[in-house]
């Protein structure tokens, strides 16, 4: 039988139409492998690399913002869900099932902040906002606006805040109680983990480092808020190089202590491509993963299909 994926965070490019200031050569991050994905990247790229692997399909994705244009979020948008409409108007051939993560500033100024909420929920394909946190966390929620801005979304039905920051940054302990007190306040509102916070890099057969055990504390405290969901992907922006058995180590503790219903399995297509050759290579690794192989048919269902259907509100 077929595996049904969504695959719950993926970036698509068309650097002809959007700005991308991340991706040019001249501007941060400074990878030295950036090459790879300095190219644009369509639908058709995520399902022609599945078209002739019987073993597993792709059932739909959620686009996660990526730099189009930040002034004017709306504007990726747009493009988006042009995408699955051909020349003539009419269903592309490559059309999934699809819904987007919108950029958005906390730090903007209440009514600019409400305008551009308002031009993002234009669109249909809407299911929530990003600002990536990562180092500027503390900043960002000890700033009353900011904290005005996440009340606003939390005032929207079924919405979601995509929360990315690592759980290991050395300001990560004064961070924490800002971040739980945001979620508890904002309970309508989800929370989704990026990239499983950015687990540290194994060392050789040790798992017990201090940078481990924070991540691992962290995690667990996040996992008390019943509405904040972890999604386990973006392991080769911690390792290019990274290990399958340190993978479900990942997995295996963020289910312990998430819950099998409130983990989800994703790519960050196409930054997963540091790592792994194709698309659907990364996805065979996984499926052959040693927690995977553990999980009952309902088990890796949820991990790789259910739970981002519901969490997403996504039509199948």
């Amino acid at each position: 039988m077929t595996i049904k994926i969504i695959d719950p965070h993926i970036h698509l490019f068309d650097r002809t139409r959007g700005d991308y200031h991340w991706l040019k050569s001249d501007n941060p991050p400074f990878w030295p492998d950036k090459s790879i994905i300095q190219q644009d990247f369509s639908i058709s790229h995520l399902t022609n690399d599945f078209a002739n692997n019987s073993e597993f399909s792709l059932s739909g994705f959620i686009h996660i913002e990526a730099g189009f244009n930040n002034d004017k979020p709306w504007r990726e948008l747009k493009y988006l869900e042009g995408l699955s409409i051909d020349s003539l108007g009419n269903k592309s051939l490559h059309a999934k099932p699809f819904r987007t993560i919108a950029s958005i500033d906390l730090l903007a100024l209440p009514n600019d902040f409400k305008l551009t909420l308002k031009k993002l929920q234009n669109h249909q394909s809407l299911i929530g906002v990003r600002h990536i946190l990562d180092g500027q966390a503390y900043d960002i929620l000890s700033n009353q606006q900011a904290q005005n801005n996440v009340t606003c979304l939390n005032e929207i039905t079924d919405f979601i805040f995509e929360l990315q920051l690592p759980l290991v940054d050395p300001s990560i302990r004064k961070v924490m109680p800002l971040l739980i007190e945001t979620i508890t306040q904002n309970s309508q509102l989800r929370f989704i983990i990026n990239h499983a916070g950015f687990p540290p890099k194994r060392a050789p057969a040790d798992l017990s480092s201090d940078d481990w055990s924070l991540w691992q504390k962290n995690i667990a405290e996040l996992a008390q808020c019943s509405n904040v969901f972890i999604k386990c992907s973006g392991m080769e922006m911690v390792d290019r190089q990274y290990e399958m058995s340190w993978f479900s180590q990942i997995i295996t503790y963020c289910i312990h202590q998430f819950s099998i219903e409130r983990v989800m399995l994703a790519s960050n297509f196409p930054l997963c491509l540091f790592s792994k050759q194709a698309y659907h290579i990364y996805w065979q690794d996984i499926i052959e993963s040693s927690i995977i192989k553990q999980c009952t048919e309902k088990e890796k269902s949820a991990l790789l299909y259910n739970n981002a259907l519901g969490i997403y509100s996504l039509s199948p």
